[in-house]
């Protein structure tokens, strides 16, 4: 054997030894929700003994053994030798990570066919919250059906906020009937660079968004230069529409959910958006000169 062989056999020995390690680590404390408990608690600050086992309501010999198991892997630690406990560097990226996986995991059976089409990566939020959410529509037969539902959501608002990615024409066809008959909501609505081009290269809809602007007489549309990978509609700043796009079918689907790290996540990237954003009118000004 040579010696290249020999180190890659190592190597290889090493990283299974590792997986090995790390896989065990994940199932110890998959198995006990008394665990995950403790490191949930102790995420938001340190926790004493006592507040710990009134907030887990575990016995006393009980917490004793998961509070020395998690001590032993270095998790938690306690400060000073007293009986306050709090997480270590090593424990915050453990429970993090966990969470993160059991977010994927339930989000996975809630959706299973829209789990690999989430930008999870933009997400700021636990995936976990998702599964409280709703797939609108998706046993309908009609393809509009989602898209009728975040239309009405939008035309009954006393105020929507938008960032979308994907363009559903709906909304705004309602939205129109809304202003013509006095009734439409206080609305904003960013458009990422793509659907920017279809706005203002499609005859009908640039008719459309100015024939709002001009009844309302203040700006709602404006344009982003840079693409988002989903759509977000916040309704009356309690609901959240997620919008998605199908890879291989024509069509997306719509996620809609009430939960309030959700709310607050998609609340701050329409605000972030918004103020790097320009009006649509601009695009036309500029067009114009």
């Amino acid at each position: 054997m040579t010696t290249a062989n020999l180190q890659n056999g190592t190597a290889a020995r090493s990283a299974e030894g590792l997986s090995s390690d790390a896989i065990e680590a994940v199932a110890f404390l998959a198995r006990s929700e008394h665990r995950l408990r403790v490191l949930e608690l102790l995420s938001d600050g340190p926790c004493s003994r006592d507040e710990l086992s009134d907030r887990t309501g575990v016995t006393r010999v009980t917490l004793s053994r998961i509070l020395g198991d998690l001590e032993d892997r270095d998790w938690i630690t306690r400060r000073n030798g007293e009986k306050v406990y709090a997480l270590t560097g090593l424990g915050k990226l453990v429970y993090d990570d966990f969470t993160q996986l059991l977010g994927t995991v339930s989000i996975g059976q809630e959706y299973p066919d829209v789990v690999q089409r989430l930008p999870t990566d933009w997400f700021d939020f636990d995936l976990r919250c998702l599964a409280e959410g709703q797939l609108v529509a998706d046993q309908s037969a009609d393809p509009l059906a989602a898209a009728r539902i975040v239309a009405n959501a939008i035309q009954n608002a006393s105020s929507f906020r938008s960032l979308l990615g994907t363009f559903i024409a709906l909304p705004m066809y309602t939205y129109e009937e809304a202003v013509r008959a006095g009734n439409e909501a206080d609305g904003t609505v960013v458009f990422d660079t793509d659907l920017t081009e279809t706005m203002l290269s499609d005859a009908d809809l640039r008719g459309r968004w100015q024939t709002i602007e001009a009844a309302t007489a203040s700006v709602t549309y404006y344009s982003l230069d840079e693409s988002v990978p989903c759509s977000i509609d916040l309704i009356d700043g309690e609901t959240v529409f997620l919008t998605i796009d199908r890879e291989r079918d024509i069509g997306f689907d719509i996620i809609r959910c009430t939960h309030p790290d959700v709310i607050g996540w998609a609340a701050g990237v329409i605000d972030e958006a918004q103020t790097a954003a320009a009006p649509l009118s601009h695009h036309t000004d500029t067009a114009d000169t």
